[in-house]
Formats: structure tokens, sequence, C-alpha cells
């Protein structure tokens, strides 16, 4: 498959999935967020279990805990920190993940898929939060 196409459906696909979170709150959508990027983290891990050396195994699967867990301390002070997470690990499919052994067309879907989802959750959260904020300063709660 191209690069350009295949990273043009994975930023297609980020849209729509973008577009779907619209709707949530924005813990939820965060979550989401989290949730992905973990499986994302997994399908590299998979790679180096199926095909790499033990070395492999252990520095993917490590840097895989070290990422989910910086961004897990980093959404809690800064929920649109998933956002850059995401961006982050795109930036990784680009110039690193052609050279772990997965197909070909992953590396460019998914980096366009990355690009659209961590911008997408980036700008979403920030707006989400800060109009809850907005919100919550408005109408504080009746005691």
């Amino acid at each position: 498959m191209d690069f350009w196409l295949a990273a043009l459906l994975g930023a297609v696909s980020g849209g729509a999935l973008i577009a779907l979170g619209t709707k949530l709150r924005p813990q939820a959508l965060a979550g989401q967020g989290y949730i992905a990027l973990n499986v994302m983290l997994a399908i590299y891990v998979g790679v180096q279990l199926a095909s790499g050396t033990l070395i492999d195994i252990v520095f993917e699967a490590l840097l895989a805990v070290i990422v989910s867990g910086v961004t897990f301390v980093a959404m809690r002070r800064w929920l649109p920190a998933i956002g850059v997470a995401i961006l982050l690990h795109g930036v990784y499919d680009a110039l690193i993940g052609p050279h772990t052994g997965v197909a070909e067309w992953y590396p460019p879907l998914c980096a366009g898929f990355d690009l659209v989802v961590g911008l997408g959750l980036l700008w979403l959260l920030v707006h989400k939060v800060r109009l809850a904020r907005t919100t919550a300063l408005m109408h504080p709660p009746q005691s």
C-alpha cells in the first residue's frame, strides 16, 4: 500500500473516531484515548513477542509501561495530556515504526491516525475542560 494512501486512511479513521467522541464527557473521552494509546503500545510489544529477540521484547515492553505510566500521571494533572501522548506516539510510528518489523503499511496508517486523534483529543479536551470550569464558576453548586 502506498505510504500516503495509508496515512490518509489512518487520518480519515482518526477523524471518524474523534467525531464520535465529541459527545462524551471530558473524563470519558480522555479515558477512551488512554485505552487507545495502550492498545497502540501493545501492538508494538506484540510484534516483538512474535519476531523479536528477548532484549527487543523487554525494551518494547518497558517503553510501553513507561509511556503508559507517564501519560496516566500527566492526565491526572492535565486531562488533554492524552492528546499530546498520542501525537508523540504518531512521531514514533513515523520515525521508528518502519524499523520494528510491522507491516510496511502500518506505520504511515497509524501516524495519520495518531496525528488526527492526538490533535482532536487535545483540542476537544482543552475546550471541554475550559467549558466545564466556566460553567462551574457561573453556576456554583447550591447548598
